[in-house]
C-alpha cells in the first residue's frame, strides 16, 4: 500500500505541475461567473438557467480533465521509459496500475470539490439557493470520476493516446445519454436488435445515474441514503471490473 500511495502522490504532483487543473478551474469559474451575472437582472426563472449552465460546465470540464489525465498516464511511462527504473525497485505492474489509478482518482476528485466550492461561493454571492441535493450531487460526481478513470486507464492499454481520448470522451457521452435513447426506441425494436439493446442497457455502465443536475436545478429534496449506497456499490463494482481488466492487460504487455 505504501508503494501504491507513493506512485499516486507522484501522479498528483505531475498533474498539477502540468497546470491542467488550474486552467480548467479558471475557465470554469469564468463561464459560471458570467452566467451568474445574468441573475442580477431579476428575470423570473433565471436562477434555474444559471444553475443549469453552471452544472453543465462543471460536469463537462470534470469529465474532460479526468479523461485527459487518465489517458496519458501509462502511455507516457512506456514512451519515456520511466517505467523501467520503477519496476526495478522492485514494484509490480499491478502496483503501478493501482498507483496511477489512485492518483488520477484523487486529483480529479480534488478538482470536482474545488469546482463545487466555486459554485457554492458564486451561488451565495448572487443569492441562488442550494440544498442538501447539491452536496449529494457533488458526492455522485466524485464517484463518477473514479469510474471514468478506471475505464480510461484500462483503454489506454488497448488504444493509442489520441484514440483513447477520443473514444473515452465519446463513451462518456454515450454512457450519459444512451439509456434514455434505448428506452425510447426499445418498443420499436424486434428480434436480435431488441435483445442486443437490452444486453447493452444492462451491461454498459450508466453515467446518467450519477448526474443529479436536474434535481439540483429544480430544488428537489435529498434522495434517500439507500439510493446513495446502491450507487456507491454500483460504481465500485464497475470500477473493480475495469481495474481487474486493466491490471491483467498491463501485466501482459511486453516491455
Amino acid at each position: 500500500m505504501e508503494k501504491v500511495s507513493g506512485i499516486a502522490y507522484v501522479t498528483i504532483l505531475e498533474s498539477f505541475r502540468r497546470k491542467d487543473p488550474y486552467v480548467v478551474l479558471i475557465l470554469g469559474f469564468a463561464i459560471v461567473l458570467g452566467a451568474a451575472l445574468f441573475n442580477q437582472f431579476g428575470v423570473e426563472g433565471l436562477e434555474k438557467f444559471v444553475k443549469d449552465i453552471a452544472l453543465t460546465v462543471v460536469n463537462v470540464l470534470s469529465i474532460v480533465i479526468c479523461v485527459v489525465a487518465a489517458a496519458r498516464q501509462l502511455p507516457a511511462e512506456l514512451a519515456n521509459r520511466t517505467l523501467y527504473p520503477l519496476l526495478a525497485k522492485p514494484v509490480s505492474r499491478t502496483t503501478v496500475f493501482l498507483g496511477k489509478y489512485l492518483g488520477v482518482g484523487l486529483m480529479t476528485s480534488a478538482v470536482v470539490v474545488l469546482f463545487w466550492v466555486e459554485l457554492q461561493a458564486i451561488f451565495m454571492v448572487f443569492g441562488i439557493s442550494s440544498g442538501t441535493i447539491f452536496y449529494q450531487a457533488l458526492y455522485l460526481r466524485i464517484l463518477s470520476m473514479w469510474l471514468i478513470a478506471a475505464v480510461v486507464l484500462t483503454l489506454s492499454l488497448f488504444l493509442t493516446h489520441g484514440a483513447n481520448v477520443t473514444v473515452s470522451l465519446l463513451l462518456c457521452l454515450a454512457m450519459s445519454t444512451f439509456a434514455n435513447t434505448i428506452l425510447a426506441v426499445h418498443s420499436e425494436l424486434e428480434g436480435v436488435a431488441r435483445r442486443l439493446a437490452e444486453v447493452v442497457y444492462w451491461v454498459v455502465p450508466h453515467l446518467e445515474l450519477f448526474d443529479l443536475s436536474k434535481k439540483v436545478i429544480h430544488d428537489w429534496p435529498a434522495i434517500p441514503v439507500g439510493a446513495l449506497a446502491a450507487l456507491t456499490a454500483y460504481a465500485i463494482l464497475y470500477a473493480a471490473l475495469f481495474i481487474g481488466l486493466g491490471s491483467w492487460r498491463f501485466r501482459r504487455i511486453p516491455l
